[in-house]
């Protein structure tokens, strides 16, 4: 493998790792709070939360990204990128949106 894949291969782990450790996070402090950011149900928050350490290590050394972006999204996208009201309502559409996105899984 060339140098750059390495990196790359290596900078998919850290962010596996670090996501997986905030979801944890996020779910010990709150857990509806923390299902709803992190667009989890209830079983794989359940799964999530029940994972040890070395575990995390080992699911975060995939090859593959395992969280999920929700930027693929055009309405998502154009609330967060323009300044409404000076932002005062920005940040409420975007969870609404978020929140709407949510109830929706794709088949």
């Amino acid at each position: 493998m060339p140098v750059t894949d390495n990196s790359t291969l290596s900078d998919i782990k850290e962010v596996n790792l670090s996501y997986l450790m905030l979801a944890q996070r996020l779910l010990r402090d709150n857990y509806a709070a923390g299902m709803f950011r992190l667009g989890f149900d209830t079983d794989v928050a359940d799964i999530v939360l029940r994972l040890s350490p070395a575990q995390l290590v080992k699911l975060a050394g995939s090859s593959s990204l395992i969280c999920g972006f929700r930027l693929n999204d055009y309405d998502l996208l154009s609330s967060l990128t323009q300044d409404v009201l000076g932002g005062v309502l920005q940040q409420a559409h975007s969870t609404i949106l978020l929140a709407q996105r949510a109830t929706v899984q794709p088949a």
